[in-house]
C-alpha cells in the first residue's frame, strides 16, 4: 500500500459521474480522475 488514500477527490469524482446535473466536461474530468486512480492503485 502506497500513499494514504485521497478519498475526498475520488468521492467527489464519483458523485460527479453519478449526478444527473453534471455537465459533460465535468463528467469527463471526473472520469479521468477515477481512471487515473485505478491505474495507480488497483
Amino acid at each position: 500500500m502506497g500513499k494514504r488514500h485521497s478519498g475526498g477527490k475520488l468521492t467527489k469524482a464519483a458523485k460527479t459521474l453519478s449526478s444527473k446535473s453534471s455537465t459533460k466536461s465535468q463528467k469527463s474530468q471526473a472520469g479521468k480522475v477515477l481512471k487515473a486512480h485505478q491505474d495507480r492503485c488497483h
